[in-house]
């Protein structure tokens, strides 16, 4: 009896044996990539994890635009001995400016303060300081609807007590509209250098992956100073022109 327990526990283990050798030839039995004799893996590859074949291109497109849109901001700047005066004698300066705005049809809500300020002002001399007076200043937004009228609106402001002309910017009243034909020629552009791109590659263009867009600039203002009374001539404004560029980014698949 001793001698057949011994037997079958010999065959038990042969068996095992015999198991563990096929699990080590067979990755697919062990569950585990397969050494090779360089010491590396061969990794199972993934067909649906694997990314599509594609092609990525950048696009521009570009529209140029007159502007159609003045944005001028008038102020005044006065002094007097005293707070109080300083600041009635700038509201009543900037009270004249708004009438001679309004008198070019300019609509109340195309107006709009961006500036009031009052404070003191000191004679330096040495290590001392005197008290001389005060200063008042106010600033006015306007926003020019007729271009061709902006230079004898700033005329008509600076006869009527502005001081100052601290910027005229020059844009279109409808921006966004440029932007969407820029934005049209962009994506065209971008489609006809994947086309091509594909035809040398003999592949055939599918539908977007991705497409990404850059945000298109805004008009650059330029500032101007107020004009001396009394040239006789008045005053400037050339409209120039200026771009609106609309880039893309896009990703199509191939076939």
């Amino acid at each position: 009896m001793r001698r057949t327990s011994l037997t079958a526990s010999a065959v038990v283990a042969l068996a095992a044996l015999v198991l563990a050798g096929a699990a080590i030839a067979s990755p697919a039995l062990a569950g585990r990539d397969q050494a090779t004799p360089g010491g590396g893996q061969l990794a199972a590859v993934n067909a649906s994890s694997s990314a599509p074949p594609s092609i990525t291109v950048h696009g521009t497109g570009t529209v140029t635009l007159v502007p159609d849109l003045a944005t001028v901001v008038l102020g005044v700047d006065v002094r007097q001995s005293s707070a109080r005066a300083a600041q009635a004698d700038a509201s009543s300066r900037m009270n004249a400016v708004i009438a001679a705005v309004k008198q070019h049809n300019v609509a109340p809500a195309d107006m709009a303060t961006v500036n009031v300020s009052l404070g003191p002002v000191y004679n330096y001399s040495g290590n001392s300081q005197k008290l001389v007076g005060y200063e008042a200043t106010q600033s006015l937004s306007v926003k020019v609807r007729n271009l061709s009228d902006t230079g004898s609106l700033i005329d008509d402001a600076v006869a009527a007590g502005a001081t100052q002309v601290q910027g005229v910017s020059l844009s279109v009243a409808d921006p966004d509209a440029a932007t969407t034909q820029a934005r049209t020629a962009a994506v065209a552009d971008a489609k006809a250098r994947a086309q091509a791109l594909a035809a040398a590659a003999n592949v055939t263009l599918g539908a977007p992956i991705s497409i990404t867009e850059a945000s298109a600039p805004q008009p650059t203002p330029f500032a101007m100073a107020a004009p001396a009374m009394g040239a006789g001539a008045a005053t400037p404004i050339v409209p120039g022109s200026f771009e609106v560029t609309v880039e893309v980014e896009i990703t199509y698949a191939i076939d």
